[in-house]
């Protein structure tokens, strides 16, 4: 199998678990704070390898501060292709803290707008089967979608609007509920149909623990509910999603069994903390459809 490209957000998540929300002025209990690789583009390579795809990442440029220590150090065991990755003095490692309480509930304070990164070349596009990537990266991200697209490489990306530049060269766009009512862009079904319309070929709408619903361009939808699982931290399951459907996508699965083992994947993301490496295989995923 040919590798995945995930290019996009490369950081840390300072992941910062509690019991629950406190009201102003309040208090709650912290039970764990600690320091995890981050970044969407991070988080989907290293699901991917979990899940046995050959991938390689690139993206945001780390600094060469502890913050970028930390994620070099941390994704070394797992069998991602970093030999492109961009560090540089000077630069500071994009970071996240997370509130994550014990219902499942995120809250994310980021300093990822300065984001340095750069442009793909031909030779980065070079025998790689598909192109996931973060639209956070701006025109670099749009561009690398288009060399993509060129030399017949799907993209899957996320969190577009019918108008963003990036949408007319994505096969897949994943769109999740939160990112929609941020913007206020209106019904799941509008902005799906949008997407459609400017091009993208399948667009999924994710709702958490409500589950999914994918649209087609032949017009056609359906739902997916989501796994029952015993959540600890909901970091990182969209990404999870993502790199499922990926994986369902290389081995030739149909749309709807693809879906399912996104769903399932990003579930069994959310019983470890982090965004990442909670996966222990495609059978791990498999085992929990068939128990559902």
């Amino acid at each position: 199998m040919k590798p995945v490209l995930c290019y996009g957000v490369l950081g840390v998540d300072q992941i910062v678990q509690i019991v629950d929300y406190p009201e102003p002025d309040g208090h709650t209990r912290m039970l764990s704070n600690g320091e995890y690789i981050g970044g969407e583009a991070a988080n989907v390579a290293i699901t991917l390898s979990c899940l046995g795809v050959p991938v390689k990442l690139m993206g945001s440029t780390l600094g060469d501060d502890r913050r970028g220590n930390l994620f070099l150090r941390q994704i070394r065991p797992y069998r991602v292709d970093i030999r492109d990755l961009d560090v540089e003095r000077g630069v500071p490692t994009a970071h996240v803290v997370i509130l994550s309480s014990l219902d499942g509930a995120r809250s994310m304070m980021g300093h990822i707008s300065d984001l340095v990164s750069r442009p793909l070349r031909p030779e980065d596009i070079e025998g790689v089967s598909l192109l996931s990537v973060d639209p956070f990266l701006g025109k670099n991200a749009v561009e690398a979608a288009r060399m993509a697209r060129e030399v017949g490489c799907s993209v899957f990306s996320i969190e577009l609007s019918e108008d963003h530049p990036l949408a007319e060269f994505c096969d897949l766009v994943i769109n999740s509920r939160g990112f929609i009512r941020r913007h206020r862009m209106g019904t799941d079904a509008d902005v799906a149909v949008g997407l459609l319309k400017a091009g993208v070929k399948t667009v999924v709408i994710t709702r958490g623990r409500q589950g999914c619903t994918v649209y087609r361009e032949n017009g056609s939808s359906f739902n997916q509910p989501a796994f029952s699982v015993s959540v600890r931290d909901t970091t990182g399951a969209g990404d999870a999603f993502r790199a499922g459907l990926i994986t369902g996508y290389l081995q030739g699965w149909t749309l709807t069994r693809s879906v399912q083992f996104a769903s399932a994947s990003a579930a069994l993301t959310c019983c470890g903390l982090g965004a990442s490496g909670h996966i222990d295989g495609e059978a791990q995923v498999l085992h929990l459809i068939g128990s559902a």
